[in-house]
């Protein structure tokens, strides 16, 4: 899922591309050992960036060595006790039961029905655990479904409309330490993300007559590559909109950072630029792999054209 807030692994040290593994392995474990093994197919690096950056910047925020890895990581133990984690595993879990019955919604689709059959423990118990985090999903994405029904041709707009689920979410998690400046940068990530992926699924919406705000109310559409290269200065503006709002937020909170600084400097500064000149040049995204995570090959895709 997704893969839009990647680090730049050839720009980060031995040490720091380790600990950012170590981060996403621990995303996952997070996943299996709150709501099984299936739930791991939820892990995402969105989710991870997220762990990172909330538990950099908490006094009881959780950190994570760059110690060499000698076990196979799905067998290794989670870190016991961390309630921040915990939420954000089941909000993933949740997430993803979303994403899933949006994709039954729009047609049927023997991925999504196998899904929602696997994921249906997980996600009844994730219900059950944070019962306010599904009202908050459910209410952001019933004013997403209103302003695609009316046509909406703004994607910054429609992005912030898709945050307001985590917003909720993360308001919950952190209480008053979700400060204005958290909020911010999170808004601006979720906007990020929606427009990411409103770009990657241009055919595919096209040709399944779904929703996308690129393409309400447009006409003449081919394809992809062409529709990008005749609206190139649309798709500039858009995602240097979103960039120069993501790093705003990101220059305030970055004094607070106490640990992985250099991880999020990367991410920020060479991750995220890197996925918009990915996905203008029409590369395949960078899904989640466990195995990748394990061998070290997390955007092999990027390392390249970091600037």
């Amino acid at each position: 899922m997704f893969g839009y807030t990647l680090p730049v692994e050839s720009a980060l040290t031995s040490k720091d591309a380790l600990i950012y593994r170590n981060y996403y392995c621990e995303t996952c474990h997070q996943l299996r050992d709150g709501y099984g093994v299936l739930s791991t197919v939820a892990v995402n690096y969105e989710m991870t960036f997220a762990n990172i950056m909330l538990n950099s910047v908490s006094e009881s925020g959780t950190e994570l060595k760059g110690t060499p890895n000698k076990s196979f990581c799905v067998l290794r133990r989670g870190i016991p006790d961390s309630e921040l984690m915990s939420a954000l595993a089941a909000y993933t879990v949740l997430v993803t039961n979303n994403s899933l019955v949006d994709d039954e919604t729009d047609g049927p689709d023997l991925k999504s029905k196998f899904g929602l059959l696997a994921l249906n423990r997980a996600i009844e118990k994730a219900k059950r655990d944070y019962p306010s985090f599904q009202t908050h999903i459910d209410n952001g994405y019933n004013a997403l479904l209103d302003a695609e029904g009316r046509g909406c041709s703004d994607p910054i707009a429609m992005g912030r409309l898709s945050a307001a689920s985590m917003m909720g979410v993360l308001s919950d998690i952190l209480g008053d330490g979700f400060d204005q400046d958290l909020r911010d940068l999170f808004l601006s990530l979720g906007v990020w993300v929606y427009v990411m992926d409103a770009v990657e699924d241009l055919d595919e919406d096209f040709y399944e007559g779904n929703y996308n705000p690129f393409l309400s109310g447009t006409g003449g559409f081919t394809d992809s590559r062409s529709f990008v290269n005749e609206n190139i200065y649309l798709f500039g503006e858009t995602m240097g909109r979103c960039i120069g709002d993501i790093q705003s937020a990101y220059s305030r909170i970055r004094p607070r950072v106490m640990i992985n600084g250099d991880i999020l400097d990367n991410i920020i500064h060479y991750g995220i630029p890197a996925s918009a000149h990915r996905i203008i040049r029409g590369d395949r995204s960078m899904s989640p792999n466990v195995m990748n995570a394990i061998n070290g090959r997390l955007n092999r895709g990027t390392d390249r054209h970091y600037i």
